[in-house]
């Protein structure tokens, strides 16, 4: 009797060091899952070049870094300010995500690797070792295209679990609420349990939270199927969209993605930059226009090539696409100067802002891009229009089992 008492009251002692383990464990899964929740869309273009469009239209571009609570853009290359201040990167956290991130776009796998001298360690990257990353960046973009367009059984199936865990949501985290009540109630440790109950359910719900999928049926019947992408218009977000075709690779509570198995180009041309210094400064861009108002009056351009509106903005020289479809910006050429390899991408009514005493009289070498990987917040982009239905491959295709020798036999004959 008295050892069925001891039992079913643990000691002061018991209950205070289970309460710090309860409170250490909750904190360790908190943080390992914290860690863990970066944004599968984002997490795709993470460690490739990038551009990264911003609310209005700039642009910024470099290596992509994906962390819990936000991103960050390292830059080819030092960026010094005119005040003479030295810029490596370009940090943006969660709540600017939500509200400044248009769109991130990535183009030709075959050339967007990190260059050799970028920043990122304490000593350049050898040839060796930059082609070794090159190849390595390919391979694994691949993997993602194969992964998303044709899904292998075991993909597949977690899928499919993590989209039932989502449906379901509710109704496990009031099981995990229930069966800690009734342990407080009935367990010898209820002791313990009346003190840790919360943070018990607050483990399961983070666990649940991390399993689940943002399972959407609208959406997730076209994964891995052509889709045309509505991307609002960032200078006229009320009366345009830009259209962005691809196969549709992933979305979740705040991003979409679609991507492209080759990304195609038209032909190459060079846009002739004005052989001048500095202009007068550019009045701030207005206000979004009311919903049914015109677009907003921008200042007439210096000259147009190719769909490339060239402005003065005081030091800068601003390039706005004013075409219908992303312009791949090669490198900077001038006379008497190493070439800049710039490797980024201007959207549609986007614009690219470069210091007009580094690139004076230069000419910007340029291809017509007809589609590009994208990455881009719900509230701006939605899924408008499906393409044309893909068969998509059963068992016996993926393993080719139909070629055997037998099979013909066995089912045919």
């Amino acid at each position: 009797m008295l050892l069925q008492l001891a039992q079913s009251s643990p000691s002061a002692s018991t209950v205070f060091y289970v309460t710090l383990l309860f409170i250490f464990l909750t904190a360790l899964i908190t943080t390992v899952a914290t860690k863990w929740s970066r944004d599968k869309c984002l997490k795709i273009f993470d460690g490739y070049r990038v551009t990264l469009e911003r609310a209005r239209g700039h642009t910024i571009w470099g290596t992509l870094k994906v962390f819990p609570t936000g991103i960050e853009i390292i830059y080819d290359n030092p960026f010094i300010d005119p005040r003479g201040r030295q810029k490596n990167s370009s940090l943006l956290y969660q709540a600017e995500l939500d509200t400044q991130v248009h769109a991130l776009l990535r183009f030709d796998p075959d050339d967007q690797e990190i260059h050799p001298d970028a920043p990122g360690g304490e000593t350049p990257l050898g040839e060796a070792q930059f082609h070794k990353r090159m190849r390595k960046l390919r391979r694994r973009r691949l993997r993602q295209v194969r992964g998303s367009f044709n899904p292998g059984p075991i993909r597949r199936m977690w899928r499919g679990l993590r989209n039932f865990i989502n449906t379901l949501r509710d109704a496990f985290n009031a099981a995990i609420g229930a069966a800690v009540s009734q342990m407080q109630r009935t367990s010898p440790a209820g002791g313990v349990m009346a003190s840790q109950g919360s943070a018990v359910t607050s483990i399961g719900q983070t666990l649940v939270g991390q399993l689940a999928n943002a399972y959407e049926p609208l959406l997730e019947q076209y994964i891995g199927q052509p889709v045309i992408l509505d991307v609002t218009d960032p200078i006229d977000p009320n009366n345009a969209v830009v259209e962005y075709i691809g196969y549709l690779a992933d979305y979740t509570q705040q991003f979409i993605a679609v991507m492209n198995v080759e990304h195609t180009s038209a032909e190459e041309f060079t846009v002739t930059l004005p052989d001048v210094e500095s202009g007068d400064p550019l009045p701030p861009l207005p206000l979004p226009p009311p919903m049914g108002a015109p677009p907003p009056q921008l200042p007439k351009p210096l000259e147009v090539q190719h769909n490339l509106a060239i402005r003065m903005d005081g030091i800068r020289v601003k390039l706005q696409n004013v075409g219908y479809e992303p312009i791949a910006v090669q490198r900077l050429e001038r006379a008497g100067v190493a070439d800049l390899e710039l490797k980024m991408v201007i959207p549609p009514s986007g614009t690219l802002d470069l210091p007009a005493r580094d690139a004076r009289a230069g000419k910007l070498v340029l291809r017509r891009m007809h589609c590009v990987d994208i990455v881009a917040p719900r509230r701006l982009a939605t899924v408008r229009h499906a393409g044309q239905s893909l068969k998509r491959t059963g068992f016996s295709e993926e393993f080719h089992i139909d070629h055997l020798p037998l099979v013909s036999k066995l089912f045919k004959d």
